[in-house]
């Protein structure tokens, strides 16, 4: 899923270990503020430091924002820990999440949600397919 577990790496497929912590939920864009609430609770729960609590959440937040930035539709929201991370995945399906690539018009937001991500989080993986796109991050515990 997200950033590097034991054996993770951006793009490489692997599904969070057996006995990790998972949350998991499928949002539209009047969720928004419980999928906050929820990244907020898992990130105490994991025991996420202080300082690095309120980048998680935020993580959360900017690529919640950015799956629901195309028009209606619902993502899901999965999120982990791994040895000493905690991680976590947002997919669209149908849509164009974060693919300043391939042709799809890149405008000041999306720009902007971009860099936050690479700001707050250890590692970021976005991975656009034929069924929807998957952003992948991660966050250190402490």
């Amino acid at each position: 899923m997200s950033a590097r577990m034991d054996g993770w790496r951006p793009g490489s497929g692997l599904l969070p270990p057996p006995g990790t912590r998972l949350a998991e939920r499928t949002f539209g864009q009047s969720d928004l503020p419980a999928i906050r609430r929820l990244a907020a609770a898992f990130g105490a729960r994991a025991g996420i430091e202080a300082r690095r609590h309120a980048d998680f959440v935020l993580a959360v937040s900017e690529a919640a924002a950015c799956a629901l930035a195309y028009g209606p539709c619902s993502a899901t929201l999965r999120l982990w820990t791994a040895g000493t991370r905690a991680l976590g995945e947002i997919h669209a399906d149908e849509m164009l999440l974060l693919q300043g690539a391939h042709g799809v018009r890149q405008d000041g937001a999306e720009t902007l949600r971009r860099w936050i991500l690479r700001q707050v989080c250890d590692d970021v993986s976005v991975q656009p397919g034929p069924h929807g796109v998957t952003v992948r991050f991660s966050v250190v515990l402490t």
